[in-house]
C-alpha cells in the first residue's frame, strides 16, 4: 500500500475535530426539541365561569349563610347593648334578655335619660327657722316611657338677681325614686340651710338636669 502523505496525516484531526463539533450541535438540537413547552394561559371566561362554579357550591353557600348569621347576631347584639335603657323603657318583656346579655358584658340597665319631657310643674322657696329655707318641688313626666329621676340645681339670688349660693340637690338628697312613672309627677320638701349671705336672698331658680 502506498505511504499517506503528509498532508493526508495533518488533516486528520481537523475532521475529527469537525465531526465532534457537528454531534455536539446534532445533541443540541436534539434537547432544543425535547425541552417541554408551557401551558397557555387561560381565558378569562374559563376562569370567571370557575369561579361562579366554587361560589355555587353546597358546602361554600352554607358556610356563608353560617357566617352572614354569625355578624347579623353580632350586630344585633351591639345596637341591643347601646340602646338597652330605650329598649328596657320601651318593651318591659325584653329586660330580663338584656340582662342575661349584659351579665357578661358588665353592663347595667339605667332608667332612660330624657331631660327636655321632664317638667317642673311648680315649686317654691321659703324661709322657715333662723337659716332654714323649705324647697317645695313638684315633677312631671311628660313622656311615654318611665324616665331617670334628674338632680336639681339650686341658685339662689339677691334682689339684683345675683348668684348668692347654688346647691345640688341629687335624687337621693331628695329622697327621690330612681325613676319616674311614663307620665306621672313626683312632689317633695326638702329643708335647705343657708349658711351665708342669707339676708341678702331675694329669689331663686331651678334646673333640673342629669349629671
Amino acid at each position: 500500500m502506498p505511504a499517506p502523505r503528509s498532508s493526508d496525516v495533518e488533516s486528520l484531526p481537523a475532521q475529527a475535530a469537525e465531526s465532534a463539533l457537528r454531534a455536539q450541535h446534532d445533541r443540541d438540537d436534539e434537547d432544543g426539541d425535547q425541552e417541554v413547552s408551557l401551558p397557555e394561559p387561560e381565558v378569562s371566561f374559563v376562569l370567571a365561569a370557575r369561579r361562579k362554579a366554587f361560589w355555587r357550591r353546597p358546602l361554600v353557600r352554607t358556610l356563608l349563610a353560617f357566617l352572614l348569621l354569625g355578624l347579623l347576631g353580632t350586630l344585633v347584639a351591639q345596637v341591643a347593648v347601646q340602646e338597652r335603657d330605650r329598649i328596657a323603657a320601651t318593651e318591659p318583656r325584653l329586660r330580663p334578655w338584656l340582662v342575661m346579655l349584659c351579665e357578661p358584658m358588665g353592663c347595667e340597665l339605667a332608667p332612660r335619660r330624657q331631660i327636655a319631657d321632664v317638667v317642673i310643674e311648680s315649686s317654691s322657696f321659703n324661709k322657715a327657722r333662723g337659716d332654714s329655707y323649705l324647697l317645695n318641688l313638684t315633677l312631671k313626666n311628660q313622656a311615654p316611657i318611665p324616665l331617670a329621676m334628674p338632680a336639681m340645681e339650686l341658685t339662689l339670688t339677691d334682689a339684683q338677681d345675683q348668684p348668692v349660693l347654688r346647691r345640688i340637690l341629687l335624687p337621693h338628697d331628695m329622697g327621690a325614686p330612681a325613676e319616674m312613672p311614663a307620665r306621672g309627677d313626683w312632689s317633695t320638701s326638702v329643708s335647705v340651710v343657708v349658711t351665708t349671705g342669707g339676708a341678702r336672698v331675694a329669689g331663686y331658680r331651678l334646673l333640673a338636669f342629669y349629671p
